[in-house]
C-alpha cells in the first residue's frame, strides 16, 4: 500500500482476496485497466464480513460479466470508481450498507454501467452514482414492458441519492424508475447530470430535499420528472450552479399531481421547456392531449412557497388547479404559451399572495374560485396572446389583500374579475389595456372592499365593466384615457350598471370615444367636469349620487343631463334634490324646469302648447307668482276700462220688474228718450263698482254680484266690450288655475 492509501492489483493472485486483503488495510485496490471478472467481486461480497467497515473499494477495473447481489446482505460499504462494466449491476432484493459507483465527470466519455437494477433493495446509506454513463433498457423483470437504466422502484435508502454529472442515457426507455421509493436523505441531481429518458418518482417517500441544480433533463417522450404523489419532506430545488454556472435545463414536462412538498419549491435562473401536446401525459392527471404543459400538478401541496425566480424561462403551461401553496406564489422571468393556458391555479388555496412583478407572460392566467390569503400583485408585468379572450380569468376569486396591477400591460385579453371577493383595493394605476372590440376589465358582481383605481396613466382600449359591482372604497379614474375602436360593436366604453360604489366617484377621465352608462348606480358623491367627463349619448338614468363636488351650477349641469342618450325624469328629479340638499333652491327649480322643457320635446303639439304656456307664464310652477301679476293685471286693466265714461255709459242694470237702470251720470245712449230715473234707480239695483266689478268679472269662484248686475248694451260698442270682458274672464279662469297647479306641484316636491 502506497502512502495515498492505494494498493495496487497483483497479477496472478485471487481477485476476491486482493480486496478483502486491501478493506483489511482500509485502502482502495487499483486495477489499472485490468479486467475483473464479476463473480470475484460477488465472492468478495459474500465474504464482506471479514472486511473491515471502512468497505470494498476498488478503481480502474473492468468489470466482466454481471455483478449478481440480489437478495445478497453486504455489510459494508462497496464502492466502485472509475469502472466500467460490461453487463448490467443487479442488487435487487439486496440488502447494502452503501453502493458507491462513481468516476470523473467526462462529457464525451466517461466510464460506462450498462444499467442498475436495485428494486426493492436496502441500502443503510448513500447510493452514489456521480460521473457515470448509466446505458442500458432493462426491464425489472423479465414479463414487465417497462424498461429504464435505473431501477430503484420500492428501494430503500436510508441516506441519500447521489447523480453529479451523471449521464443517463436509455435508447428508448426511462432512465430512471424509482416508484415508492423511500430516502432519508435527499435526491441530488447536480453539475452536468443529464437524463435523456423519464426520470419517474412516482410516490416517492423522500425525507430531505430534492436537489436538482445546474442538471438537464432531455427526454424523448415528453415527460421529464414524474413527482406524482410524492411526499417530499424538504425542499424541491431547480436552480443553476453556484459552482460551474451551468443552468437547470428541463426539456420535457415535470409532474407533481397530489405530491407533498414539506418544503418549499423554489425555481431560479432555469429554462424549462414544454413537450409537444399531449406527450407522456397521465390519463388521471389530464383529460385532453391539447394543451402543452410544463408542470402539471393538479392538488399539489406545497407547505412552504412555490417561487420561480431569476431570468427563468417557461416555455409552456404551469397547471395546478386544486394546489395549495400554504407560501404563496412568487413568479418572475417569462412565462410563454401562446393562445394557451399559462398559469393554471383554479380552484386552488395560497396561504399568502401571488407575487409576480415584472413578469413576461403568455398565454391566459386562471384563479377561478382559487382563494389567496394575501395579495394579488403583477404590477409592470406584461400579458400578452392569451388563449381566449381573457388575459386574466379569476372568476369567484377570493383574495385577502389588494389586487395590484399598477403598470400592468395587457396586449390581448381582458382581466376578469366576475363575482370576485377582494379584501383590498383594485389598482390598476398606469396599466396600459388593449381589447379592441372587448372587455378589458370586468368587476361585474365583484365585491371590492377598497378603492378601485383606474387613474394616472391608465389606458384603456375596450370596455371596463362594472356592473352590479360593490365597491366600499372610492372609483377612481382621474388621468384614465378610454378608447373604443369605430368598429367595435359595443358603443360603451365604461359600464357601471347598478354598481353601489360606496366612498364616491371621482372621473377626470378622457374619453376619446366611445359613451359611459352609469344606469342605476348608487354612490356617495360625484366629483367630475360635466363637459369633459360625459360624452354625449352616455346613460345615467337612476344614477344616485348623494352630493356633487366640484361643479354644482344648475345650467351646467342641466346641460349635462341634456346631453345623455334617453330622457331619464328620475335623473333630473335627483340632481334637482341633491341641489335643493345643498342649500340651492333655485339651481333645484332651474333644473326641474329644464327637465319640463325636454319632456315638452316628446310630447304632442296640444300638450306641448299647455306645456309653452305654463313655461311662459309661470315657469311650470315654479314661479306661480306670475299669475298673480296677471291677474293683477287684469283687474287694473278692468277697472281702468270701467272707468271711463264712455265705458260706462254702455253699462246698464235691469231688476226683477224689467226696469232698465243706468250708472249714475251716464248719458242717454242714441235712441233712448229718457234715462232710467235716479242714480242706480235711487238703490233699486246695486251700484257699479269698476275696481269689484273688475274682480268680479277676473277672479273665478269670487262672485260679489258686479258681473251678474251690470252688462253692457247691444248698441253702440256694447257687443265689443262684452266679448273683451269675457276675454279677461277666461285669462282670469286660466292664470288662477295656473297659480293653483304651480302650489299643488310644489306641496308635492315639498
Amino acid at each position: 500500500m502506497d502512502s495515498s492509501g492505494w494498493v495496487s492489483l497483483r497479477p496472478g493472485d485471487r481477485f476476491a482476496r486482493q480486496l478483502l486483503a486491501a478493506s483489511l488495510s482500509r485502502s482502495v485496490l487499483d486495477c489499472h485497466g485490468a479486467e475483473v471478472d464479476a463473480d470475484e467481486i460477488r465472492a468478495a461480497c459474500l465474504a464482506a464480513g471479514e472486511a473491515d467497515p471502512f468497505g470494498l473499494r476498488m478503481a480502474g477495473a473492468r468489470v466482466t460479466g454481471r455483478l449478481d447481489l440480489r437478495a445478497c446482505e453486504v455489510p459494508v460499504p462497496l464502492r466502485f470508481r472509475s469502472c466500467d462494466f460490461a453487463e448490467p449491476v443487479n442488487v435487487q432484493g439486496a440488502i447494502l450498507r452503501e453502493l458507491v459507483i462513481t468516476a470523473e465527470a467526462d462529457p464525451i466519455g466517461g466510464n460506462v454501467l450498462p444499467g442498475l437494477l436495485a428494486a426493492g433493495s436496502r441500502i443503510t446509506r448513500d447510493l452514489n452514482l456521480s460521473g457515470m454513463v448509466i446505458t442500458g433498457d432493462l426491464p425489472a423483470r423479465a414479463e414487465n414492458r417497462t424498461s429504464a437504466s435505473v431501477w430503484l422502484t420500492e428501494a430503500d435508502i436510508g441516506g441519500s441519492l447521489v447523480a453529479q454529472g451523471t449521464r443517463i442515457l436509455p435508447a428508448g426507455g426511462r432512465a430512471l424508475n424509482g416508484d415508492r421509493m423511500r430516502l432519508g436523505g435527499n435526491v441530488r441531481l447536480l453539475d452536468g447530470f443529464l437524463a435523456t429518458g423519464e426520470v419517474r418518482l412516482l410516490a416517492m417517500r423522500l425525507n430531505g430535499a430534492l436537489d436538482v441544480i445546474g442538471a438537464e433533463f432531455a427526454p424523448a417522450d415528453g415527460r421529464a420528472l414524474d413527482l406524482s404523489e410524492a411526499i417530499i419532506g424538504g425542499s424541491v430545488y431547480l436552480l443553476q450552479s453556484p459552482v460551474t454556472g451551468r443552468r437547470c435545463r428541463v426539456r420535457g414536462r415535470i409532474e407533481m399531481g397530489h405530491a407533498t412538498v414539506e418544503g418549499e419549491v423554489f425555481i431560479r435562473d432555469a429554462d424549462l421547456i414544454a413537450p409537444q401536446a399531449g406527450g407522456g401525459i397521465h390519463f388521471y392527471n389530464v383529460a385532453s392531449g391539447a394543451a402543452r404543459i410544463m408542470l402539471l400538478a393538479p392538488r399539489l401541496s406545497v407547505h412552504g412557497t412555490l417561487r420561480i425566480e431569476g431570468d427563468s424561462i417557461v416555455h409552456g403551461g404551469l397547471l395546478l388547479p386544486g394546489a395549495q401553496l400554504r407560501g404563496g406564489l412568487t413568479l418572475s422571468g417569462a412565462v410563454w404559451n401562446p393562445s394557451d393556458d399559462a398559469l393554471d391555479l383554479t380552484q386552488a388555496t395560497l396561504g399568502a399572495g401571488i407575487e409576480a412583478p415584472r413578469v413576461s407572460i403568455e398565454g391566459t392566467v386562471r384563479l377561478d374560485n382559487a382563494r389567496v390569503e394575501g395579495p394579488v400583485r403583477m404590477e409592470h408585468a406584461t400579458l400578452a396572446k392569451p388563449g381566449g379572450h381573457s388575459a386574466v380569468t379569476a372568476v369567484h376569486l377570493t383574495a385577502a389583500g389588494d389586487v395590484q396591477f399598477r403598470g400592468l400591460a395587457v396586449l390581448g385579453g381582458e382581466l376578469d374579475f366576475r363575482g370576485a371577493s377582494i379584501a383590498g383595493i383594485f389598482n390598476t394605476e398606469d396599466a396600459f389595456l388593449t381589447n379592441p372590440g372587448h372587455k378589458t376589465i370586468s368587476l361585474h358582481m365583484a365585491h371590492v372592499t377598497g378603492n378601485v383605481r383606474l387613474c394616472g396613466r391608465f389606458r384603456s382600449v375596450g370596455q371596463v365593466v362594472l356592473n352590479r359591482a360593490v365597491i366600499g372604497g372610492r372609483l377612481r379614474a382621474d388621468g384614465a384615457t378610454l378608447i373604443r375602436r369605430p368598429a367595435d360593436a359595443e358603443p360603451t366604453v365604461f359600464e357601471a350598471v347598478s354598481a353601489e360604489i360606496r366612498g364616491g366617484v371621482d372621473l377626470g377621465w378622457q374619453v376619446l370615444s366611445g359613451t359611459v352608462d352609469f344606469t342605476g348606480a348608487v354612490t356617495s358623491y360625484l366629483a367630475d367636469d360635466p363637459d369633459r367627463d360625459w360624452p354625449a349619448g352616455s346613460v345615467i338614468g337612476g344614477f344616485a349620487y348623494g352630493r356633487l363636488e366640484g361643479v354644482s351650477d344648475a345650467a351646467v349641469r342641466s346641460a349635462w343631463l341634456a346631453r345623455m342618450e334617453r330622457y331619464d325624469q328620475s335623473a333630473w328629479e335627483h340632481l334637482a334634490a341633491v341641489l335643493r340638499a345643498a342649500g340651492d333652491s333655485d339651481g333645484a327649480d332651474s333644473v326641474l324646469v329644464a327637465q319640463r322643457r325636454q319632456t315638452r320635446r316628446l310630447r304632442t303639439a296640444p300638450r306641448r302648447f299647455f306645456d309653452l304656456l305654463q313655461d311662459v307664464t309661470v315657469r311650470y310652477g315654479f314661479r306661480p307668482q306670475r299669475a298673480i301679476y296677471l291677474l293683477l293685471a287684469l283687474i287694473a286693466a278692468v277697472t281702468v276700462a270701467l272707468s271711463q265714461p264712455g265705458v260706462q255709459a254702455q253699462m246698464r242694470a235691469t231688476d226683477q220688474n224689467a226696469l232698465v237702470f243706468a250708472p249714475a251720470g251716464a248719458r242717454p245712449l242714441p235712441g233712448e228718450h229718457q234715462l232710467p230715473p235716479g242714480a242706480c234707480g235711487n238703490g233699486k239695483v246695486r251700484c257699479l263698482s269698476p275696481f269689484f266689478y273688475a274682480v268680479d268679472t277676473v277672479v273665478p269662484l269670487i262672485d260679489l254680484h258686479q258681473r251678474s248686475t251690470w252688462y253692457p248694451v247691444a248698441e253702440d260698442n256694447g257687443v265689443l266690450l262684452e266679448w273683451l270682458l269675457n276675454l279677461c274672464t277666461i285669462l282670469g279662469w286660466l292664470a288662477s288655475t295656473v297659480f293653483a297647479v304651480s302650489f299643488t306641484r310644489l306641496g308635492r316636491a315639498g
